[in-house]
């Protein structure tokens, strides 16, 4: 970046702050009547009245001058970029959120943030089966050209990421420190890869910010607030992960979880989300049928109509579109019961999606 618009460089500097939370920047904005040239302009003269500790207020004044050039310095030594609430390219959803962030501190490209994203996240300690769960869907999601978001954390989240890039995907990892300290360590070289192949690392928090524990709830409310919907795969009864969970309800997002092993702690979390009202999810058609924006994605992509279709529908028209299909077969790859694929098929036909051939079988409608 070659300089900072004063809404970058006013919000900035005052996240820079040890002890500024975003919610503070919120309480000083009002003051100032949300404009930041005002706070800019005015903080000498008004930083008795703003109630903030006396060692923030010197820090402030310290800074303040040469504020600009300083991130300015730090942001082109880590190939970074601010961006505000107030600037065009802040993502759209998230400013759906209560308490949005003032600022983020990005790597890569935004561009397509506003694309049809999904969170896919999960324990840092997966199991295989969390792993296997974890590619299939994230392949799944990504074929269809969907952003896959995630919090750049060992295990799932790390499956969740790699796999994106291995199909393409775009991918958006958030983290909970400075946009210039990569944590865990061992996932510098995928933090590297996700800037470089046009995907994001994202944070609200200042440079040299460490990974500390309160801040991945916060961090996590933005995962959440990024996506059209929360896929989670492996959680504990107490976790992060849960965590995420209840801010994408807070935030009106669809939620999903992947059933596991009732023996399994790492399962307990996610079939505790079912419990309380989550989409069982076991496949991918789980997923498509509470999203719209999903729905015609899948829909354009193959050429066909899923307007009004229930998730056993999908499964079946899925299973036909790979070629077509006897009534046993088809019951072989859904796993569905024959009686209840009989009155489905019927419905189907009735619908005008698929026509029964010779040889018994079923082919689709385009």
């Amino acid at each position: 970046m070659d300089c900072l618009s004063i809404n970058q460089k006013t919000i900035g500097w005052l996240n820079s702050a040890r002890g500024i939370s975003n919610g503070k920047i919120e309480k000083l904005l009002n003051y100032f009547e949300g404009n930041t040239t005002y706070l800019w302009d005015n903080f000498e003269s008004e930083k008795k009245n703003l109630q903030l500790k006396e060692e923030i207020i010197i820090e402030l004044s310290r800074t303040k001058d040469s504020f600009e050039e300083n991130m300015l310095k730090k942001l082109n030594e880590h190939n970074a970029f601010a961006v505000t609430i107030f600037d065009e390219t802040y993502p759209l959803l998230l400013k759906e959120i209560v308490l949005p962030p003032y600022i983020l501190y990005c790597r890569g490209s935004i561009k397509n943030i506003d694309n049809l994203s999904i969170a896919v996240v999960g324990s840092r300690k997966a199991t295989s089966y969390g792993k296997w769960a974890a590619e299939k869907f994230t392949r799944e999601l990504s074929e269809l050209g969907v952003n896959i978001v995630s919090g750049l954390a060992a295990g799932i989240d790390s499956v969740a990421h790699k796999t994106a890039l291995k199909c393409g995907a775009k991918t958006i990892g958030v983290i909970g420190c400075g946009i210039d300290v990569v944590y865990p360590k061992i996932n510098e070289q995928l933090y590297n890869e996700i800037a470089e192949k046009d995907g994001a690392v994202i944070t609200e928090y200042f440079f040299g910010m460490q990974p500390m524990p309160n801040n991945f709830h916060d961090r996590n409310r933005i995962i959440s607030g990024l996506s059209h919907g929360v896929l989670v795969i492996e959680a504990q009864e107490r976790s992060g992960t849960l965590i995420t969970a209840g801010h994408a309800a807070d935030q009106g997002r669809e939620i999903f979880a992947v059933p596991g092993n009732v023996d399994s702690i790492y399962s307990k979390g996610t079939n505790a989300l079912i419990r309380d009202g989550a989409k069982i999810t076991t496949s991918l058609d789980d997923i498509i049928e509470e999203i719209p924006l999903l729905k015609e994605k899948y829909a354009k992509k193959n050429n066909i109509d899923l307007t009004c279709l229930s998730s056993d529908e999908m499964k079946v028209v899925k299973s036909i579109l790979s070629g077509n299909k006897t009534v046993y077969e088809i019951a072989g790859e859904t796993g569905l019961e024959t009686p209840l694929m009989l009155s489905i098929l019927t419905f189907l036909e009735m619908k005008g999606k698929i026509s029964k051939i010779s040889g018994n079988k079923f082919t689709l409608n385009q």
